[in-house]
């Protein structure tokens, strides 16, 4: 076996010598590099049984773990100006499965921001599969500027287009007035 094959199993099975990661730089009561994480195994801490997960919390300026509010935010779950994982509540930038954020980009499979990208996006800037936004652009498109395969809003094109346009296209195209 090579030797990067055992550190790395080492490290993501076991931690540190079979310990959680608990490390804080430079001290516990000022964090500004927090590294919390049991690894997603369980907890006998406080519940004795073991069968409640025992989540770490990383806070700090960069802040990774299990769960991590910082900045800078890697983690499970992350909060943080720019948050990085699996639920990702960011102000300017949000990556993972499940992504927020409040002004800035979310990437995600569902993405909720000003800019969103994902599979499902909802924001004022909307690319996805289904995108719900003023300015939305995917396979099912949903806003008042709307581009892809179904479009639905004020405006827009679309291979199965219901818009305004459209619709206002069709009423002049039969001489109905309105």
């Amino acid at each position: 076996m090579k030797w990067h094959r055992y550190v790395t199993r080492f490290a993501v099975s076991r931690g540190l010598g079979g310990r959680d990661i608990d490390y804080q730089w430079p001290s516990p009561s000022f964090p500004v590099v927090s590294i919390r994480s049991n690894l997603g195994r369980y907890s006998d801490k406080g519940y004795g049984n073991g069968s409640r997960p025992g989540f770490k919390t990383a806070v700090g300026l960069i802040a990774i773990g299990d769960v991590a509010i910082g900045l800078i935010s890697i983690g499970a779950v992350s909060v943080g100006l720019l948050s990085i994982g699996a639920v990702s509540l960011g102000l300017w930038l949000a990556l993972g499965a499940i992504a927020m954020s409040w002004y800035g980009w979310a990437l995600g499979a569902v993405a909720i921001a000003g800019v969103a990208v994902g599979a499902v996006a909802i924001g004022a800037k909307a690319l996805g599969a289904v995108a719900i936004g003023e300015i939305a652009v995917g396979a099912v498109a949903i806003g008042q500027w709307a581009y892809g395969v179904v479009v639905i809003g004020e405006h827009g094109i679309g291979l199965i287009p219901i818009t305004v346009d459209v619709m206002n296209w069709f009423r002049r195209l039969f001489g109905a007035e309105g």
